[in-house]
């Protein structure tokens, strides 16, 4: 959309709502339609204008924008299986037993061993591979009166480092990284369900519009005849007074006014109904019970340009820019991802395991041994029992392995596999059926537009005709020649000629949205850039 007919459109409609009708209420009120104030006057809009406003106000709209927002939450959930756990453990304890031993007989009867331990590390998973890992330091203090025992109170330190990585099942297509892959497609599938919702509602709203015009255009040829009967009438009392005609014929011309006092009622009712809709489509929550704003529509059907219209060249058009093709495309990656997980679930569990720590000890003389520790360089307090890690003198251990598991039988893993390899099949049936009601759309929007057409031409010259019929009845009817009966059926037959002219033209407008809508092009037709629609309110 142009800069200047955004401008124009929203200073048409803050000059009719004026800076209270705008102004965003408190928190608590917001998203109420009863505390909106009400609307008066008219408001002169332009298709353009009106879809516009739409994109903005729309309830259907605000409620379809969230979805994609929610869909890139669950993708960030998802990857948050890899953030790393912190742990931590601590414990405290005293242990009281006999002493069998005669290495500690000097130490008396009772053993007394009194500890203190805490831990605390990180663990997590590697995003892609599925290896998992652990890191953590361990420490703790020991006191006892064993007499060999050379420290006491003893620390102790260890820092050592786990991992695990798998080699055949859950390699790569493990359950949390399928996860971040499937959310990662539905948020994209997301975004096209929002293109596709904006689409649906710019057409609805170029209907709404439309058919506001035709609603109103009708009250017009219902106020016209209404005028004829009306002259009818006057005119046909006047020569009943004069004794040109009987009672009958009066009658007669009273129970046309009646009849299309009627259908000017019916006609005003539907532009009213009509009036709504197309405020709740471009104005939203605006609408008040007491709300009693026009809409005056600016554009005019008849304005008009016959399209050469390529039922191939539409269909291919269709199948480059429809979302829910995108969509369906969606459904099948995601469909292929699962089948790629639940192939890898058949696989032997297999992983490689290994861990490496460094181990550090210190602690003070103990007062019941009978002799100082025999390596000096391990007394000192509880810091200097980490003065050996992560160097060559430090005492280290390192193990690898394998873990080897396989259910027998594997049913449940094979029959995923099954599932997921049916399923895909169904995405890919359901594409192809989706790609079939494309065609069927396509093909359908092109008669219906080629149809309004040539249905124009054809209410148009029907209109003409029946005008001068009418014409050339009311003047028999001056002459004598017709009666004032006959005058109403020429009056009819104008205004169900006058009507489908301006069903012809709702039509065919209509029809030209339906052709933008099938093939997908609707949204450039309008210039409307989805990014910024899709940015929440």
């Amino acid at each position: 959309m142009t800069l200047r007919r955004r401008f124009h459109g929203w200073l048409a409609l803050a000059a009719m709502l004026a800076a209270p009708a705008w102004a965003e209420p408190p928190p608590n009120m917001r998203h109420s339609p009863l505390n909106v104030p009400a609307l008066h006057g008219t408001l002169n809009l332009s298709l353009e204008n009106a879809i516009e406003m739409g994109l903005e106000n729309n309830l259907d709209i605000q409620v379809e924008r969230y979805a994609p927002f929610i869909a890139a939450q669950v993708e960030r959930e998802a990857w948050g299986a890899y953030d790393p756990d912190w742990f931590g453990n601590f414990s405290y304890g005293k242990d009281k037993s006999f002493v069998t031993s005669q290495l500690s007989a000097s130490g008396g009867a009772i053993n007394e061993l009194e500890t203190t331990r805490g831990d605390t590390g990180f663990r997590g998973m590697i995003p892609w591979l599925g290896a998992t890992y652990e890191t953590k330091l361990d420490t703790g203090e020991g006191e006892t009166n064993l007499t060999f025992q050379s420290l006491s109170p003893q620390y102790q330190s260890i820092v050592s480092i786990e991992g695990r990585v798998p080699l055949l099942k859950n390699l790569i297509w493990n359950e949390p990284w399928t996860r971040v892959k499937t959310t990662r497609v539905g948020a994209e599938a997301s975004n096209e369900s929002f293109r596709t919702e904006v689409m649906d509602t710019v057409q609805r709203i170029a209907d709404g519009y439309w058919n506001l015009i035709a609603a109103h255009d009708q009250v017009r040829v219902a106020e016209k005849s209404l005028e004829t009967a009306v002259a009818l009438l006057s005119q046909t009392k006047t020569q009943h007074e004069v004794g040109v005609v009987s009672k009958v014929e009066v009658v007669e011309a009273e129970a046309g006014v009646a009849a299309r006092e009627f259908d000017l009622i019916v006609a005003e009712n539907r532009y009213r109904n009509a009036q709504d809709l197309l405020f709740d489509l471009v104005l939203g929550p605006h609408l008040a019970a007491d709300s009693t704003l026009e809409i005056e529509p600016t554009d005019r059907p008849e304005d008009y340009v016959k399209y050469e219209i390529d039922a191939e060249l539409a269909t291919e058009r269709a199948f480059e820019s429809r979302p829910e093709l995108v969509v369906a495309n969606k459904e099948i990656e995601r469909s292929e991802i699962n089948l790629k997980f639940a192939k890898n679930q058949r696989l032997p569990q297999v992983d490689f395991v290994g861990s490496y720590n460094y181990a550090g000890v210190s602690g003070q003389d103990s007062p019941v041994a009978g002799t100082p520790s025999p390596n000096p360089d391990l007394v000192g307090d509880y810091g200097h029992s980490y003065n050996n890690f992560f160097s060559s003198s430090g005492p280290n251990t390192f193990t690898v392995g394998a873990a080897v598991s396989f259910p027998i039988g594997n049913t449940a893993a094979r029959s995923r596999a099954s599932q997921a390899q049916i399923e895909l099949r169904r995405s890919l049936t359901r594409k192809r059926r989706l790609e079939q009601s494309i065609i069927l759309e396509v093909r359908k929007a092109v008669r219906d537009l080629k149809s309004a057409q040539e249905g124009i031409e054809a209410a148009e010259r029907r209109t003409v005709a029946a005008s001068e019929q009418l014409r050339a009845e009311e003047i028999r009817l001056e002459y004598g020649e017709s009666t004032p009966f006959d005058v109403l059926l020429r009056d009819r037959d104008r205004v169900d000629a006058e009507s489908q002219e301006i069903v012809a033209f709702q039509t065919y407008r209509t029809s030209a949205t339906g052709l933008d809508r099938a093939q997908g092009t609707i949204l450039r037709s309008h210039n409307i850039e989805i990014d910024q629609v899709r940015q929440l309110r």
